[in-house]
């Protein structure tokens, strides 16, 4: 593999980079999602569209988030992905839903339920159960909301994925608390919580402190303003545009209540800002109330037209009746496609039964000429019988020979390495030890030479060469000992050597590598590492470095980040060690991408099988 990275291989690292980043650094995710856009392969296209959807949809930036789902659909379809496309439409939902599109995001939906249902897709099946849920609770048919909801964490249950979980939790706990049950709301808020602490997503933390706060708007203002503000410092910190308008509406709401008016104005006209369609009418009733408490008939009327303006019943009375008639005809449908396939199933079985009264009778027919002949071909099997095992007796024993050979040959090898590996420590000792000692004996011959300052320098000089030499010999020899705790004590032990000198800092991340790692993996692991520190300590004039290992369908990922100088990937050279490091990889049966620019660090992702 030539060191120098393909188009291709660069536009999956970058892809891989912005699903590592999406949760944590939005601008960067995006960075490195539209740099995957320049591939000319209509795969990865397909997923750089649907990357950078995802991250605009996080930044709230819908209108640029619908834009590419729906490219990553179009190029899907020309590749006829059809399960990948039904995938990017519970995503295209999602963003229609948040627009307060509920006819098109319900028709977008269902459409995807249909297909994960026909494919019994679990997981997919239960992405678009929640968000036909939430579109169900914004249109006020919350009984159909909590049944959609439901049937989504029965599935996400089923299937362990709690990641999912703590996504359709909340929403179910919001589409009871509107029915007025806040025992079951405060319930599903709290298992959220507890699942968000243990997955450490801060995302979803935010979402579920502000619905808490929502729980408590009405009867505990103290309560309610712990939850909210704890919400509002998440996003702050985090930079999730995603749900500002509801927790700013919320904050305008409490300090309302608590009569607090100046302090709410500016929440409600952030809320205002953040929010779009129907969930402007709530923030505008609230903006004309404020106004209309401080006395200001003006301002207050203005909002209040707004409102009226937005909350149209006869256009809500027509949305509602489109999207009663998408639900039913979607029923329907799915009645229908279980009649087909009963009468399938029945048509199936009456043809198997023919099947099987045809192959009795020709059994009865052929039973007779089958007796005559199983006779025959028993008193030939006999013979030929005899003959295999006489065969087999005379191959075991060339077996038997042909492994003990084996051993011998494998013994033989064995000694040789331990005779050469003997010799070398012989001939290091010989040459470099034997030397200094010599020259030492030497100046120690002469009993003036205790007197003589510069030849005791000498002498010292010549020891502390002598005792650094035995002690790297030592090292080489006992490098396969600090292994013996595992692959990532030894990196981390390596790690805070190099850390004490205070000229390369060096953090060593284990984020989900629980299996243990086979000692031949662990040790050319180890040496790559160390081929990949010496590179940076020589040449990258790095401050920090970045050893981060996780595990992904039996396969070892681990990524090397350090931000020094970098490097031109055309211009790379062998001197850096590449080379060696692609033999060795290449050894265990896995692959290896660099990612590296002038300024901009290095970025050396490894994948090796377990």
């Amino acid at each position: 593999m030539d060191t120098t990275v393909s188009e291709e291989g660069r536009a999956r690292v970058n892809l891989q980079l912005s699903k590592i980043y999406e949760r944590s650094d939005l601008e960067k995710a995006k960075l490195f999602a539209r740099s995957a856009l320049r591939s000319k392969n209509d795969s990865i296209l397909s997923d750089g569209h649907n990357q950078l959807g995802r991250n605009y949809f996080y930044s709230n930036q819908l209108d640029s988030s619908e834009y590419h789902f729906k490219r990553a659909i179009k190029e899907l379809k020309v590749i006829a992905l059809h399960d990948k496309v039904a995938a990017v439409k519970v995503s295209l939902g999602a963003v229609q839903l948040r627009k307060g599109e509920y006819k098109e995001a319900v028709r977008t939906l269902i459409e995807s339920a249909s297909f994960f249902e026909e494919q019994k897709d679990s997981i997919n099946m239960a992405k678009c159960y929640s968000n036909i849920s939430s579109a169900f609770g914004e249109l006020g048919n919350h009984q159909k909301a909590i049944e959609y909801g439901e049937k989504a964490l029965n599935l996400q249950k089923l299937k362990n994925v709690p990641h999912f979980q703590v996504v359709t939790l909340p929403n179910v706990a919001s589409l009871y608390l509107k029915t007025g049950d806040t025992v079951m709301a405060e319930e599903y808020y709290f298992q959220a919580e507890k699942l968000a602490v243990q997955l450490q997503d801060q995302f979803s933390l935010a979402r579920i402190y502000n619905n808490l706060g929502n729980i408590y708007l009405e009867s505990d203002y103290d309560r309610a303003e712990f939850y909210l503000i704890k919400s509002l410092a998440i996003r702050e910190k985090y930079k999730y545009l995603d749900g500002f308008g509801i927790l700013y509406n919320n904050l305008g709401y409490l300090y309302l209540q608590k009569k607090a008016y100046p302090k709410a104005l500016p929440y409600l006209g952030r809320a205002l800002e953040h929010s779009e369609g129907f969930s402007k009418i709530p923030v505008l009733n609230n903006l004309s109330d404020t106004y209309e408490a401080m006395g200001n008939h003006r301002q207050a009327l203005h909002f209040a037209r707004q409102k009226f303006d937005m909350n149209d019943s006869i256009l809500q009375s027509e949305k509602q009746k489109d999207i009663a008639e998408i639900s039913s005809k979607y029923e329907t449908e799915k009645k229908e496609r279980e009649i087909l396939n009963l009468q399938k199933i029945n048509l199936e079985t009456e043809l198997k039964q023919r099947q099987t009264r045809n192959l009795l009778i020709g059994s009865l027919v052929l039973l007779t000429l089958t007796i005559v002949l199983t006779y025959m071909w028993l008193k030939n099997a006999r013979r030929k019988r005899f003959i295999a095992e006489q065969c087999q007796q005379i191959e075991s024993q060339k077996v038997d020979k042909l492994l003990k050979d084996q051993e011998l040959i494998g013994l033989d090898a064995m000694i040789e390495g331990q005779e050469k590996e003997s010799l070398r420590i012989s001939a290091d000792l010989h040459d470099s030890l034997g030397g200094k000692l010599s020259t030492i004996r030497l100046y120690l011959q002469n009993e003036e030479s205790f007197n003589d300052k510069d030849l005791r320098k000498k002498i010292m000089y010549l020891l502390d060469e002598s005792y650094e030499e035995t002690r790297s010999i030592a090292h080489e020899e006992n490098s396969g000992l600090m292994l013996e705790k595992g692959l990532i004590p030894a990196v981390k032990l390596v790690a805070n050597r190099i850390t004490k000198t205070k000229e390369l800092r060096i953090e060593v991340v284990n984020i989900d590598l629980d299996k243990k790692v086979r000692n031949a993996v662990a040790l050319q692991l180890f040496r790559i590492i160390q081929e990949l520190l010496s590179n940076t300590i020589k040449h990258a004039e790095a401050n920090e470095v970045t050893i981060q290992f996780s595990e992904d369908n039996d396969t070892l990922n681990m990524i090397f980040e350090d931000d020094g100088k970098g490097f031109e990937m055309d211009k790379v050279n062998s001197g850096l060690g590449f080379s060696n490091i692609e033999s060795r990889i290449r050894k265990l049966g896995g692959v290896f991408n660099i990612d590296s620019s002038p300024e901009n660090g290095t970025t050396v992702i490894i994948n090796v099988p377990l």
